[in-house]
């Protein structure tokens, strides 16, 4: 078993270190260290406030909890309440008693992950028997600390989705994502997505409230799942929550437990394109017609044999399958839960070349109550994937796709100590094993054919190929205290966590480490050397935060605080074999010195209750968050990293296969390098410079909000938001005056006129603007030359987002259950002069005139095309209607409705200026000003549950995905030298059928 690893190369910051989290357990030592009602937890929290008829309080009121382990019995303070934190997601039952009065029951109390369930108990005087409470528990939470969505486990199951995480991510508002996932054609490779006015390297990615962010791909998870091992899926958005990491979607998955009943399920679920039943519920035809499609592309029936033939993404096949149970060992003291799955996916890209992925799943959980106020939990969750055929799209045809393989592993362990209903105590450590493996079809290695890229957008022969490693761990401590100064009350809360990731990974091209890169105009080789050596990153972070609560109102103080810091390990890169004198061997000894973030974020958050039942709840609050910070950022200035050689040579749309000599020369004129100095190639100190006062960029984030019961299970509501990113990172190419040999960063005044680029953009696209264009050009003087550097630092632009959401959540009670939104919200930037001032004035591929890329997310993997995630306004629907629950012959309805505006098409051309450069100029006038169609998807399941026993239940499911068959545009290329520019890369999956059935006992 791996340890925390600490650096002892530098003792100064193992003091400062151990002086922090000394600090923070002498406080949280005075305090009683009482665990938080944290909201990227995996628990929630119940409060019960006890009063007589008339509304005083009961002290001494004994108040039992049971439902889920073993029971719990708390009594009432001398404000008759009582607080049962840490509470796993389910239904309750909580009892009430006071010797002299009545008892009081209130069965199936409903408590979500992150979220304070409150109520209130009224005990009657000299009454004997016992009452029952019938009304459901609200949904309100005055204690609520942040923005989002929270699924629960019926809604996971009843709800038609294609059952993974990634999926449910469109029912949070103001959350997009990249693609559109039609009954799992999209499950074998995670999403890109991201929040208000931010990008997706801010998201993060916990399990059980442990992180797993990947690190080296910032925002995405490091490993994949087993859908059916979740009993709630929590994700937030923003707020005043002081565990909140960033300001990107905080995805907290939660997985089962077992309790004292023996309770579990089986499933199938399947779906073909050639159906089911002898062919009925067969998969639809791609609705996609000859008009939707570039003038150079056809459908596969068409008799122009000239043509790029154009299939549309389709599923072969789905299978998946597993099982889950758990129960008690030893009754009330010690419980297990299992499970295991497999979701073997076998669909074809838009291509219709194979894309097959098989995800499986192990997870097990023990959950112990050695006392009546000590628990304990472990876990150990296994997710192993294997791709083949990773990237297949109309680029990359099947010899140059991946096959991938990679096993992750995250344990968990967690002891909890409840000294009264004030005080407990929590400590988690966790460790995890990341890794993959990515292998070109073409080969790997010296011997293996080199990849080359036609002039159309096509790669030829094979691919590069490597691997990745991840192995992190994590301390985390959590503390809270309980008090009250008269009538107001404070639920004060304090903790802190360690975080090391260490990463490392190789990629290479085959052969000769080459690849030869073409476009219209433009032939080029290029040539690599090193990747991502080895990274040590280290995270620390403490907060604390006091929820007020008097009268109506309820007051959230918070401040974190948060370290992040990296070292590049020492890492011995090969020469590139064809260009041994441009990209020579380095031998890196590693750098002392590490480089570090130091943050301090406030929240602060308000809420008043109006209405005799406290039905109406405003909502005020002020956040600021940090970014997080990447392995990319800390090896940038690694010289035995990231480093290519770019070679222009004479046109020709074909393979390089000459022998390098006449390219291993460090001083060519026609040599662009990237990440390594050309005078200076054998230096161990990167070109690149980071700038040593470089803060983390900060989101200000102001809420307001209005959320109305219209009844207790049925609450409606409005929430304005607004954002503001400051010191936004950017990089300045570092030049070297040719004359003088000085260095420098660029300004815009190196740069000199160098005529304009026109053309015609593609026909037969909606949208504003004009169909041909003209661009003026710039290119650097003759008296400078690259040093393949670049210098980063916080930059002069700001981005601002506001946006409006309407919301409303109906839980499931009275037969139907309802949860929707819509979102109109946009981010705009604020670019002022010295940013113009100091960066290249050619326009950039994201459009806007000298303004920086304008694009929040990008995303451009798996082999999907170009996606920017740019929507004004989208819209989600779903529910549940139970039909005749109480007739053998009822059934269940449920429904899903997804809706977005289309994502921008910000064309590029390419041009070779006088300096020799290649470059793309964007050439729109405002980014947005081409967008795909608006999107539109409903989905629709039947369920029918059958009784077979008291204990045994049968349920059967059919979903149809994609009802109106949609083949709505997902992705066009919109390089306008290549070509193939305007042929469509993917649209929407047509419609197709699974059928499901499910065994649960209990």
């Amino acid at each position: 078993m791996r340890s925390i690893k600490t650096r002892n190369r530098d003792p100064r910051f193992q003091r400062e270190l151990a002086a922090m989290l000394a600090g923070t357990l002498a406080i949280a030592a005075a305090l009683g260290f009482a665990l938080p009602a944290m909201a990227q937890a995996p628990t929630g929290n119940l409060f019960v406030t006890v009063a007589d008829t008339n509304g005083a309080p009961l002290p001494g009121v004994s108040v039992t909890i049971g439902g889920i382990g073993a029971d719990k019995l708390q009594i009432t303070n001398s404000q008759g309440q009582v607080r049962f934190l840490g509470l796993d997601p389910g239904r309750y039952d909580v009892r009430a008693e006071l010797e002299g009065f009545g008892s009081v029951e209130y069965p199936q109390v409903d408590v979500r992950v992150g979220r304070n369930t409150e109520i209130g108990v009224s005990l009657t005087p000299a009454v004997e028997e016992t009452i029952t409470v019938t009304s459901e528990s609200p949904l309100l939470d005055e204690r609520k600390l942040q923005q989002g969505t929270t699924v629960s486990q019926v809604e996971l199951e009843k709800i038609p989705t294609a059952r993974d995480p990634w999926a449910i991510l469109n029912q949070t508002p103001g959350v997009l994502v990249d693609r559109v996932n039609v009954g799992g054609n999209e499950s074998g490779q995670q999403s890109a997505f991201r929040a208000q006015g931010v990008s997706d390297d801010q998201n993060d990615f916990l399990v059980d409230g442990v992180s797993i962010t990947d690190m080296r791909a910032l925002g995405a998870s490091s490993t994949y799942y087993d859908f059916d091992q979740f009993a709630e899926m929590q994700f937030s958005t923003g707020g005043t929550d002081v565990t909140k990491t960033t300001a990107g979607v905080g995805v907290n998955l939660v997985t089962k437990r077992g309790s004292n009943e023996f309770r579990g399920s089986a499933r199938f679920f399947g779906t073909k394109a050639d159906g089911y039943f002898g062919g009925g519920l067969k998969q639809s035809q791609p609705n996609v017609e000859q008009a939707d499609l570039a003038p150079d592309q056809c459908l596969p029936n068409a008799d122009d044999g000239d043509c790029s033939v154009y299939v549309g993404a389709q599923i072969r096949e789905i299978e998946d399958l597993g099982f889950e149970a758990g129960g008690a060992v030893i009754r009330d003291k010690l419980w297990l839960w299992g499970s295991w799955g497999q979701n073997d996916i076998q669909q074809n890209a838009a291509s219709g070349t194979a894309d097959d992925t098989i995800l499986e799943n192990q997870s097990l959980k023990l959950n112990a109550q050695f006392t009546q106020s000590n628990s304990a939990v472990g876990s150990w969750n296994n997710g192993d994937k294997q791709k083949f055929g990773r990237g297949a799209s109309t680029t990359r045809p099947d010899i140059t796709t991946w096959n991938q393989r990679g096993p992750s592993a995250i344990m968990r362990f967690e002891d909890t100590h409840v000294f009264s209903s004030n005080l407990f105590l929590t400590g988690t450590y966790s460790l995890g094993d990341f890794g993959f493996q990515l292998a070109a079809k073409g080969g790997v290695g010296p011997d293996a054919p080199e990849s080359w890229r036609r002039s159309d957008g096509v790669w030829q022969d094979n691919f590069q190929s490597g691997s990745a490693t991840g192995p992190n761990d994590e301390l985390k401590a959590d503390a809270a205290y309980f008090f009250n100064t008269g009538a107001t009350s404070h639920e004060l809360k304090l903790g802190g966590r360690f975080r090391t990731y260490e990463t490392s990974s190789t990629f290479d091209w085959p052969g000769r480490k080459i690849f030869t890169f073409n476009t219209r105009t433009l032939h080029r080789v290029v040539a690599q050397r090193g990747f991502a050596p080895p990274v040590t990153q280290e995270y620390i972070s403490f907060w604390a935060q006091d929820t007020v609560t008097f009268g109506r109102f309820t007051i959230n103080l918070g401040l974190r605080y948060d370290d992040q810091s990296g070292v590049n390990e020492p890492a011995r890169i090969e020469a590139n074999p064809m260009v041994p004198n441009v990209l020579p061997a380095i031998d890196f000894p590693g750098i002392d010195k590490e480089f570090s973030w130091k943050s301090v974020t406030p929240r602060i958050g308000l809420t008043y209750a109006l209405g005799a039942n406290r039905d109406t709840l405003l909502r005020a609050s002020l956040a600021q968050f940090a970014d997080q910070i990447g392995t990319g950022t800390i090896n940038r200035t690694n010289p035995a990293g990231f480093s290519y050689a770019y070679f222009t040579l004479p046109y020709e749309d074909t393979k390089y296969t000459g022998d390098g000599s006449e390219l291993n020369d460090p001083t060519l004129p026609n040599l662009n390098p990237v990440g390594f100095d050309p005078a200076n190639p054998t230096s161990l100190v990167s070109p690149n410079v980071t700038d040593p006062g470089l803060d983390a960029p900060i989101t200000t984030e102001a809420v307001f909000s209005i959320e109305h019961a219209l009844l207790p299970e049925f609450v409606v509501g409005l929430t304005l938001t607004a954002r503001k990113v400051e010191d936004i990172l950017e990089t300045r190419t570092i030049l070297r005056d040719a004359v003088t040999g000085e260095t420098r960063t660029i300004t815009a005044n190196d740069y000199v006129a160098d005529g304009s680029l026109t053309g015609t953009l593609p026909g037969g696209i909606s949208g504003g603007g004009t169909s041909s264009y003209s661009v003026p050009v710039f290119s650097l003087r003759e008296s400078f030359d690259f040093t393949g550097g670049s210098y980063l630092l916080n930059g002069a632009r700001e981005r601002d987002y506001f946006g409006t959401a309407v919301t409303f959540t109906k839980r499931l009670a009275n037969r139907w259950m309802l949860r929707g939104y819509v979102n109109y919200g946009d981010a705009e930037w604020d670019v002022p002069a010295e940013f113009t001032a100091n960066n290249n004035p050619n326009r950039t591929t994201g459009g806007g005139d000298r303004d920086g890329d304008l694009y929040l997310t990008r995303s451009t993997g798996s082999g999907k095309g170009e996606r920017f995630l740019q929507s004004t306004w989208s819209a989600n629907l779903n529910g549940i209607y139970q039909v005749a629950p109480d007739r053998p012959w009822g059934f269940n309805l449920s429904a899903s409705l997804q809706a977005r505006e289309g994502y921008p098409i910000p064309y590029f051309d390419n041009i070779q200026t006088s300096d020799g450069s290649s470059r793309n100029i964007g050439v729109l006038t405002d980014f947005d000003d081409y967008r795909l169609d608006d999107l539109t998807t409903i989905d629709l399941r039947l369920e029918k549950e059958f009784a077979l026993t008291s204990a045994v239940n049968f349920t059967f499911g059919l979903d149809v995905f994609n009802v109106t068959n949609e083949g709505t545009e997902l992705s066009r290329n919109r390089d306008l030298s290549a070509s193939n520019v305007f042929f469509l890369n993917d649209n929407v999956s047509p419609r197709i059928y699974r059928l499901g059935v499910r065994l649960g006992w209990k």
